[in-house]
């Protein structure tokens, strides 16, 4: 029997610890990605570890980032996103908006 590498058993981890937020079964997130259970079951268990396109499956069909499943560094907002996201709103929305990230900062 072949001794389990360290960081698949630390990726298939990352993957049953997203897939389990994103509310899905091994099957429901083997079909998303077009592989079987028994695949996904391998690899979070760290038996194996997924190709490079598999990561890229699993990012998009649980929602994290390959940098997470691979790496385990969670997503960080880009202040760039945050403002294009705020340039977007209303007049009347975007002060609001504002008032209510000072009473945010403020907090922190």
């Amino acid at each position: 029997m072949l001794e389990k590498k360290p960081l698949n058993v630390c990726i298939g981890q990352r993957i049953q610890l997203a897939r389990e937020r994103a509310g899905l079964t091994q099957e429901q997130l083997a079909e998303r990605i077009d592989r079987s259970a028994q695949f996904i079951s391998t690899v979070e268990r760290g038996v194996s570890g997924p190709s490079l396109e598999t990561v890229i499956l699993l990012s998009a069909a649980l929602g994290v980032s390959c940098d997470y499943l691979l790496l385990g560094s969670e997503d960080r907002p880009e202040p760039s996103r945050i403002a294009s996201k705020l340039a977007a709103l209303p007049a009347d929305r975007l002060a609001a908006m504002d008032r209510l990230i000072d009473v945010l900062l403020e907090l922190f």
